[in-house]
């Protein structure tokens, strides 16, 4: 799941929390929620109520790694837009030992340039501080439970970001993450976070009904192409759709929200390995 010294460090999880991945997790233009700090740091400028939430995956439901997800927002006014806090876990063991385990904690600040009843333009960033822990060499027991300490690295990454709209039917994004491309270790030892390049359409046919097209290039890797569907079927029931390339995956889903309480639920196919479950809990401010 970690790449080695030498190599990427960090794991790539592109569907973020279940209302996205259940929409094939093309999101850069048109997530506009608590989670756009995975997607889009500019869609955070549209969150005006305070709350927070919480995702969890079990990576191909094979029980050995586990990605935990939390974040809390923060409306400061028109002018001076939303902040949020926000943080990811992603822990790989064999039993009770942790073999490695990778962590983020990050800060993201987004505002309108433009809003009028024809058009928006947003920008965000998000600072990242990125850590690394390598765990423990297998050892005589061949578990990791008496093994060497492998150490840890830490760097900061940078994500920026764009939204515009249009009669809030059309919506274009961009985002680039890591775009400091930050290093970690020594020369002897260097490891990096790769930069990351998302653009993406969004088109709203009719009422309800939200259409996402996007491609992703990561450095060092073939573009990935993605299209979803979000349909609020009723104010508080929605479904989700989508696809996506290298590898072809198919996704779909579902949210439910009632009052000041969101739940969403969405499943994430794989041609190879197991499919993933995913799991959000998002709570507002009444």
């Amino acid at each position: 799941m970690i790449g080695a010294l030498n190599a990427q460090v960090f794991t790539d999880s592109w569907p973020g929390a279940a209302a996205g991945a259940g929409a094939g997790g093309a999101q850069v233009a048109v997530n506009q929620t608590m989670w756009a700090h995975s997607y889009n740091p500019a869609g955070l400028a549209f969150v005006d109520n305070t709350g927070g939430g919480f995702a969890y995956n079990n990576p191909g439901s094979y029980g050995f790694a586990s990605l935990s997800m939390f974040t809390a927002t923060l409306p400061i006014n028109e002018t001076y837009g939303t902040v949020s806090l926000h943080g990811d876990m992603l822990r790989t063991k064999n039993g009770e030992t942790i073999l490695s385990s990778e962590n983020a904690l990050g800060i993201t600040h987004a505002l309108h340039l433009l809003k009028d009843l024809r058009s928006s333009f947003s920008v965000g960033y998000s600072l990242n501080f990125l850590f690394v822990d390598y765990g423990q060499s297998a050892g005589l027991s061949g578990d990791g439970s008496d093994g060497i300490d492998l150490g840890s690295v830490a760097g900061l990454g940078i994500d920026l970001g764009i939204q515009a709209s249009l009669r809030n039917r059309a919506w274009m994004g961009v985002a680039i993450k890591n775009i400091n491309a930050p290093k970690f270790g020594n020369s002897e030892t260097e490891a990096l976070a790769p930069r990351k390049f998302v653009a993406g359409l969004g088109y709203m046919p009719y009422y309800g009904l939200t259409t996402s097209f996007e491609v992703e290039k990561m450095q060092g890797y073939d573009a990935q192409y993605r299209m979803g569907l979000d349909y609020a079927i009723m104010e508080w029931f929605s479904i989700r759709a989508g696809v996506s390339t290298y590898p072809s995956q198919l996704t779909f889903g579902f949210g439910i929200k009632k009052g000041f309480i969101k739940v969403d639920y969405a499943y994430v196919s794989h041609p190879v390995l197991n499919g993933t479950h995913f799991f959000t809990l998002e709570l507002y401010k009444p």
